[in-house]
């Protein structure tokens, strides 16, 4: 679930409560202390940083699986091509390997129009 605070906005807003509370020594907040809350946000810049080197390492690894995608798709096409080539755009063979056998594709129809072919009026 996201949470309706930036992690910036709330270490700024906890960085000014420890200047203030560092320079008030006296203040007291019940059970949480001062050296409680500065280890919380040591805790939560730390993390913050393990999450930006994951994203970093997943957009690295996600542009690498595109890639080999890309090659993958590349190579896939060829095959497919050398298929047809070899064993005919209608053979069972050329299907098995993802292709459309011609016999059934279907031929493209014009929408619209009179048929006539003629288009100035």
């Amino acid at each position: 679930m996201p949470s309706r605070y930036t992690i910036e906005s709330v270490l700024t807003g906890c960085d000014k409560i420890v200047r203030v509370w560092t320079d008030n020594p006296t203040f007291a907040l019940g059970e949480i202390t001062l050296a409680g809350l500065q280890a919380e946000i040591a805790d939560a810049r730390e993390k913050r940083e393990r999450l930006e080197a994951l994203r970093m390492q997943m957009t690295a690894l996600n542009n690498d699986l595109n890639e080999t995608t890309s090659r993958l798709a590349a190579k896939r096409t060829r095959a497919l091509s050398g298929l047809r080539a070899v064993y005919g755009p209608n053979s069972t063979q050329y299907e098995q390997g993802g292709g459309t056998r011609q016999s059934e594709k279907r031929r493209a129809t014009r929408k619209g129009g009179n048929g006539s072919g003629d288009t100035s009026k």
